[in-house]
């Protein structure tokens, strides 16, 4: 059995909006209190993530942009 053009570019379609869809409910949840640490310096390059969302690291530490990376870091409470 052979897809058209079409019917492939649609399910592609519904499995992108399916997975921004649930990941808009699931990202309010995962996050944590706190705010990462400012970064304010222009990096070259960015460097491979050590972690994608707060969930992934261990205790209150947040998953932060800092460094030219994403890792987890000890959140500051304000923003003092």
């Amino acid at each position: 059995m052979k897809l058209s053009g079409f019917t492939l570019l649609s399910v592609i379609v519904l499995l992108c909006l399916h997975m921004t869809q649930s990941g808009v409910f699931r990202s309010a949840a995962a996050r944590k209190p706190g705010y990462c640490p400012e970064f304010d310096l222009a990096c070259p390059f960015t460097l491979l993530p050590m972690c994608r969302r707060d969930k992934s690291c261990k205790g209150v530490k947040k998953c932060c942009y800092y460094n030219c990376r994403h890792q987890c870091m000890e959140p500051w409470w304000t923003l003092d």
